[in-house]
């Protein structure tokens, strides 16, 4: 699983439509609560623990590979 398919499965979207413009609160159902939903999956798919500030910074699809390649070594 990856990053797109983790995405996709939380928010209700097809795979090839999670792009990297995506932003927070772009979409419908990207609202805070879905926001913890998805960082708790995140954490459970890839056995990571996010730090509060990395799940508040990820402001977009961009940004959150870019956390999660940078801080935890999860392939973008």
């Amino acid at each position: 699983m990856n990053i797109e398919s983790v995405f996709a499965e939380v928010f209700g979207l097809k795979a090839e439509d999670v792009t990297d413009d995506i932003q927070y609160q772009s979409i419908e159902k990207w609202d805070s609560l879905n926001h913890l939903r998805f960082t708790s999956r995140l954490e459970e798919v890839f056995d990571i623990d996010l730090d509060m500030d990395d799940i508040i910074d990820m402001s977009s699809v961009a940004r959150i590979k870019e956390i999660l390649r940078e801080n935890y070594g999860v392939p973008a």
